[in-house]
């Protein structure tokens, strides 16, 4: 029950084992029978490590699905997850937590495409060589599966629709010298709103890393603005809308998006044609039939821009296309990856954010979320790994936390440790 409260319900580990103790109270029995936290944590990382360490037949039908995720410092790990390609031809929507299997957990302190290609062949020898590798193209990811397919030509390489479509917006938007302005814009819009009654109306936080993935929401934002400034001045709001929403104030923080009213024009519906693509790829796969419906996608869209981004994304589908005609319909979305560590990281919540104990939770929590969750599962898991087991596999894969490297070396001052001392009961006078 606590174990499903937390990976189901996307309740804390705290929350769950009180839940637990409510429910026993409210059947009769005692809320001191209910566990701790750190027991249902316990359950939690046991679950993921059974599941991770668990013998796998070797298969050449096998999906991988890889990314990497980041700790503090120099720590980066591997994450590959699979999918036998016969499970996913069967199914007639996008992937699932359950539908997926982590294969591994490989940290390394640095990782590029030699050290990859390495990761990648000692996998191959154990669970056997994958039909395809499904990634987000980044560079050592990238050259490590070249490498791989030179050792094993047979192997295809998948790439992410999600990123393939919005590094193509990037590069057709690179070309309009008003996007750079714009970006620069929103960023000073959102400083000066941040503190302000119209705060909700702040542009999309940029992310610091591939900013070019948040190039849809910016020009949605940009489009709804705008819109929100043109019915602000013909005083089409609500009597709710005019008292949090003053003439003056909008147009003083929001005015400076009439500059940028052609230019959203242009951009909205190339954003919105490469949403059509993503969604086209991520419900059907790369298919025999992929480079056909994209060429409908294409004589559905306006000439210009958005017609050639259809065709550009086509050509770099093409080969995979032609690949999916002999092997069988593969996957064309990692959304499953990147909802994972999404998941991964809310269920790290409790402990410092970042450090290699918190990456811990987060990667075995992460496999424990892919499992089927059944009274046998959960007795399995916990009577084929003890908390001893769980210890030796931290040891051995995570260096030592940096909590317990910061308690070792920011130790009290002299002047903190007098003040920490206990101060002696006062002595009545009578």
């Amino acid at each position: 029950m606590v174990v499903r409260c937390v990976i189901d319900a996307a309740i804390s580990m705290r929350a769950a084992a009180r839940v637990r103790g409510v429910v026993e109270l409210l059947d009769g029995g005692f809320q001191d029978d209910a566990p701790s936290h750190t027991t249902v944590q316990n359950f939690l990382l046991r679950i993921g490590l059974w599941q991770l360490q668990r013998d796998r037949p070797i298969r050449d039908d096998r999906i991988w699905i890889v990314d990497h995720t980041h700790s503090v410092g120099t720590l980066k790990v591997l994450i590959i997850l699979s999918i036998n390609q016969v499970d996913f031809e069967q199914l007639r929507r996008p992937l699932r937590h359950h539908d997926v299997d982590v294969l591994a957990l490989l940290p390394v302190k640095q990782s590029n495409g030699t050290i990859v290609h390495s990761q990648f062949s000692d996998l191959a020898a154990r669970v056997g060589v994958p039909r395809a590798v499904l990634s987000d193209h980044g560079s050592d990811l990238n050259k490590g599966v070249r490498l791989f397919q030179q050792d094993h030509p047979e192997v295809v390489s998948l790439y992410d629709i999600v990123h393939l479509t919005s590094r193509k917006i990037e590069k057709v938007l690179a070309r309009d010298s008003q996007w750079g302005e714009f970006r620069k814009s929103c960023c000073e819009c959102a400083n000066a709103v941040r503190q302000s009654s119209v705060a909700h109306l702040k542009p999309p936080r940029p992310k610091t890393k591939a900013r070019y993935m948040n190039i849809a929401r910016e020009v949605r934002w940009g489009a709804r603005a705008l819109f929100l400034l043109d019915r602000v001045r013909s005083d089409s709001l609500t009597d709710r809308q005019r008292k949090r929403l003053p003439r003056d104030l909008v147009e003083s923080r929001f005015g400076w998006l009439d500059d940028y009213r052609d230019a959203l024009n242009r951009w909205e519906p190339l954003t919105q044609t490469g949403r059509r693509v993503i969604t086209e790829i991520r419900r059907h796969g790369y298919g025999p039939a992929s480079v056909s419906a994209l060429n409908c996608v294409a004589l559905s869209v306006p000439e210009g821009p958005c017609r050639e981004l259809v065709e550009q994304i086509t050509q770099a589908v093409r080969p995979t296309s032609e690949a999916s005609s002999v092997h069988g319909r593969l996957p064309g979305s990692s959304e499953v990856m990147e909802s994972l560590i999404g998941k991964g990281k809310r269920l790290q919540s409790g402990r410092s954010q970042g450090t290699p104990q918190s990456l811990t939770r987060q990667l075995l929590a992460m496999v424990t979320s892919t499992v089927e969750m059944t009274p046998e599962v959960v007795r399995s898991g916990l009577s084929c790994c003890s908390i001893k087991n769980l210890r030796t596999w931290c040891a051995t894969h995570f260096p030592t936390s940096l909590q317990v490297l910061g308690r070792a070396d920011l130790t009290p001052t002299p002047t903190e440790q007098k003040l920490r001392k206990p101060i002696p009961a006062a002595t009545p006078n009578f």
